[in-house]
């Protein structure tokens, strides 16, 4: 019986010696749908913008460092240097007058992930004739670090160009 008092004393110690348990990890915030929406919203309405501005460097810093992009009539582009390297030699030869968004479905996954789709329009003139480009997409958009939302991933689809009048 005394060898058991022991064990038992001895295993009550050691209990008692025992760093606590470490605290469980925060809980994930939950997801403001509506601001992440917003925000989504308000990404289009920055993207068009620079589109339409003409300087190829607001345009680049829409997109994540690791984007991701599958447009129709090129080989698919992996990171904004190769983005730059591709689409730079456009703002060159051609003047975006518009640029419209019109998204169909906003998947909010995370206050950090927002998966989109619609279809665009793009107005613009090379060599001196004005040309609309109608079209689709899909694609991510992730918040950075630094609070700025980007594109993760790009996918889109020109559905017709039309010579406009």
């Amino acid at each position: 019986m005394r060898r058991g008092t022991v064990l038992l004393l001895g295993a009550a110690l050691a209990c008692a010696k025992a760093e606590p348990p470490p605290p469980p990890p925060p809980a994930t915030p939950a997801v403001d749908t509506a601001a992440v929406t917003q925000a989504a919203a308000d990404f289009g309405a920055r993207f068009a913008a620079a589109e339409k501005s003409g300087n190829p460097d607001s345009v680049f810093a829409l997109y994540a460092a690791d984007v991701r992009l599958d447009v129709q009539g090129m080989p698919p582009l992996v990171g904004r240097a190769a983005l730059d390297a591709a689409v730079r030699p456009m703002f060159g030869t051609r003047t975006i007058t518009d640029m419209q968004l019109a998204p169909n479905e906003t998947a909010v996954v995370s206050n950090d992930l927002v998966l989109q789709g619609g279809t665009f329009t793009e107005t613009y003139v090379e060599k001196k004739k004005t040309m609309v480009e109608h079209g689709r997409y899909a694609s991510t958009i992730v918040k950075g670090s630094d609070g700025q939302w980007r594109f993760g991933y790009l996918m889109a689809i020109i559905d017709s160009t039309v010579a406009g009048r």
